[in-house]
C-alpha cells in the first residue's frame, strides 16, 4: 500500500525523504496532486508501507504532516 503524506514544502519533503531511508521507509518526492493541494503548488511524499510510522517519526524531528491520503487516489481520506 502506498499514502500521499503532504508537506509544507519541497525542502520539507527532501529531507524527511532522506530521513525515513535511516529507517528504512522507501518514499518518493512528489508533486501533491491538484484534487488535494489546499495551496497552489505543494509536495508530498510517496510512502510505501508503514505510513502511520512514518508520520510519527517526520513529526518527532519537526517536518509537519499536513494531511495523509490513501494512494492511488479516490480510496479515502485518513487525515
Amino acid at each position: 500500500m502506498q499514502t500521499l503524506l503532504t508537506v509544507k514544502s519541497i525542502t520539507y519533503a527532501q529531507k524527511g525523504q532522506q530521513f525515513l531511508e535511516k529507517y528504512w521507509i522507501h518514499s518518493s518526492v512528489v508533486p501533491t496532486p491538484e484534487m488535494i493541494s489546499k495551496r497552489g503548488c505543494s509536495y508530498a511524499l510517496l510512502v510505501r508501507g508503514d505510513a502511520d510510522r512514518a508520520a510519527k517519526l517526520l513529526e518527532q524531528v519537526g517536518i509537519q504532516v499536513l494531511g495523509k491520503y490513501s494512494y492511488p487516489l479516490g480510496k479515502g481520506r485518513d487525515r
